[in-house]
């Protein structure tokens, strides 16, 4: 697992695949956990301001930038949440959850 330290900008690359979803056309969400503390980031139409966590486009792949400054040290976790447009769903969105592991945060 990945060493980073408290104030790291980390970028990660983002690939979310769900059946019914893009990630060029579809909300999604990303968040970061460490301890009791996250950031997230949003792509998309939100309700919520993005909180320490940039998404962008680059080329063909999406990426997103996390700062850890306000995060407890510990072991990372990256939640990301896809926003899939379903005719069934109750409003019509049907959220897919994924989490992974990212790393563990020291302080330097």
């Amino acid at each position: 697992m990945a060493t980073f330290f408290k104030g790291d900008e980390i970028k990660f690359a983002i690939t979310l695949e769900a059946e019914g979803f893009s990630m060029d056309t579809d909300d999604f969400d990303i968040e970061v956990k460490s301890g009791n503390t996250s950031i997230k980031g949003y792509q998309g139409v939100q309700k919520e301001e993005s909180s320490g966590i940039v998404i962008f486009k680059e080329g063909n792949a999406w990426y997103a930038i996390a700062d850890t400054a306000g995060l407890a040290t510990g072991t990372m976790r990256v939640i990301a949440t896809a926003h899939i447009p379903d005719a069934n769903a109750n409003d019509g969105i049907r959220k897919n959850i994924a989490v992974q592991p990212l790393g563990q945060l020291k302080d330097a």
